[in-house]
C-alpha cells in the first residue's frame, strides 16, 4: 500500500510538473485579460463577461479608466457609448467572490534572463525598474518622491515610494509628517522561479525568471488602506506606460480605488499603459 501511495505521489508530481512545463497558447475566444491571467495562474473564479460585439473594441482599446468606473456603479459617461448601452451590459456577472489569487491583487512579470547580467539578481533588476518609474510617476503628479528600500536600503525585495508634498502645503490629499506622507505606494517583491519556455503573448522570450503571482507567496503592491483621493487605477496606468510589456498588473474587485469611498468593484489587468478587461462579444456573434 505505501509503495501504491508514493507511486501514486510520484505521478501526480509528474503530471503537475508537465503541466507547469507546457506554455499556455492563447485562446482567441476568451478577452486578453483572461488569457493574461491563465498564463500567470490566477484565472481561478475569473471570468469574462459578454458585451455587444461592437463594443468590445471600443472598451477593450481605451486607455481610460472609465470604463472601470461605469461598471463599478459610478456616474462615468464613456466616449462611444451611450447610456442605453451601458444600462445593457451585463455588469452582474461581475457581481462575484473570487477566492485565492483572484482575490489578491498582485505583480507579476515573465523577466527575460539576458536582461539580467552576470552576478545581478532578478528582485533587483525589478526593483530598480520600478523604483525609477514609480518617482517619476509620483513627480509628474506634482509631488516629491521619497524613496525608501527596505533593511536600511539593503533588500530591494521591500519597496515604497511616498508622496512627498512639494509647493501644496495645505495639499488635501496627502498630509506630511517629518518623515511620512499619508498617500504612498509600497511593493513586495519575491523570488522569481527560472522557466524555459513562456506563453508567446507575454511580451517576454523563451527562457525568462517567472515572478509568480499564484505562489503562496507572491509579488504584489500596496496603497493605503484609507484612499486619501489619489486615483489609484490611474496610478498603475501611469506606471505601467513606464514599465516594461512583460510586467503587469492584476487589480482584483473591491481591491483599488478611483477616490475615497470609490471602490473599483471590477477585474482587470494593467499592462503598458492599457487598463485590460474581462469582456468578450457574445460566442454566437
Amino acid at each position: 500500500m505505501k509503495v501504491m501511495r508514493l507511486l501514486a505521489i510520484g505521478c501526480l508530481v509528474g503530471i503537475l510538473s508537465a503541466c507547469a512545463s507546457t506554455p499556455v497558447t492563447f485562446n482567441p475566444s476568451e478577452s486578453q485579460a483572461m488569457n493574461i491571467a491563465r498564463a500567470g495562474g490566477i484565472d481561478f473564479k475569473l471570468k469574462d463577461i459578454e458585451v455587444p460585439k461592437d463594443t468590445v473594441n471600443g472598451i477593450v482599446e481605451s486607455s481610460g479608466y472609465g470604463f472601470a468606473m461605469a461598471a463599478s456603479g459610478y456616474n462615468a459617461p464613456i466616449p462611444g457609448f451611450s447610456r442605453m448601452e451601458m444600462a445593457g451590459m451585463n455588469f452582474a456577472s461581475w457581481a462575484f467572490s473570487p477566492k485565492a489569487q483572484s482575490s489578491r491583487n498582485s505583480l507579476f512579470a515573465w523577466m527575460p534572463k539576458e536582461y539580467v547580467g552576470s552576478g545581478e539578481e532578478p528582485v533587483d533588476k525589478l526593483a530598480d525598474l520600478i523604483l525609477t518609474a514609480t518617482g517619476q510617476v509620483v513627480e509628474e503628479l506634482g509631488y516629491d518622491a521619497a524613496k525608501s528600500i527596505a533593511n536600511g536600503g539593503k533588500n530591494k525585495s521591500g519597496l515604497a515610494v511616498y508622496f512627498r508634498v512639494k509647493d501644496k502645503p495645505e495639499d488635501e490629499r496627502c498630509k506630511n509628517s517629518p518623515t511620512r506622507s499619508t498617500c504612498w505606494i509600497s511593493f513586495g517583491l519575491r523570488e522569481p522561479r527560472s522557466i524555459s519556455r513562456t506563453p508567446d503573448f507575454v511580451g517576454s522570450t523563451s527562457e525568462a525568471y517567472f515572478f509568480n503571482p499564484s505562489s503562496g507567496v507572491y509579488s504584489s503592491y500596496k496603497f493605503p488602506r484609507n484612499n486619501t483621493g489619489i486615483n489609484e487605477l490611474e496610478f498603475l496606468q501611469k506606471l505601467s506606460a513606464k514599465l516594461p510589456e512583460w510586467v503587469y498588473f492584476y487589480a482584483a474587485p473591491n481591491k483599488l480605488y478611483f477616490g475615497p469611498d470609490q471602490v473599483m468593484k471590477v477585474p482587470v489587468i494593467i499592462n503598458k499603459g492599457n487598463i485590460l478587461y474581462f469582456v468578450t462579444p457574445p460566442a454566437s456573434s
